[in-house]
């Protein structure tokens, strides 16, 4: 029992000690998604990339691969809110 208890300790301590994964490339609010975030990301349909999460909503900060054009995302500001798309 102590052994098994020892290797499961073992393989924890790597689990934590090992690099960071990029949580499959989503950026929430400047730093890399929790699992959670990336859960909640995914089943709203977001695409990889930075997003913002607020109390309000989530929106795309235009960064990452769901930026679009300069010339198209110039004056318009999208966000999510209960799973539809609002826009400026």
């Amino acid at each position: 029992m102590k052994r098994v208890l020892a290797i499961a300790a073992i393989l924890a301590g790597l689990g934590i000690a090992g690099p960071r994964a990029n949580a499959q490339g989503y950026i929430v609010n400047g730093r890399d998604a929790s699992t959670a975030e990336v859960q909640l990301l995914v089943s709203h349909g977001a695409q990889p990339g930075s997003w913002s999460v607020d109390g309000y909503g989530m929106s795309s900060t235009g960064t990452g691969q769901n930026r679009q054009s300069a010339a198209a995302n110039s004056d318009r500001r999208c966000w999510y809110v209960l799973d539809v798309q609002l826009c400026e």
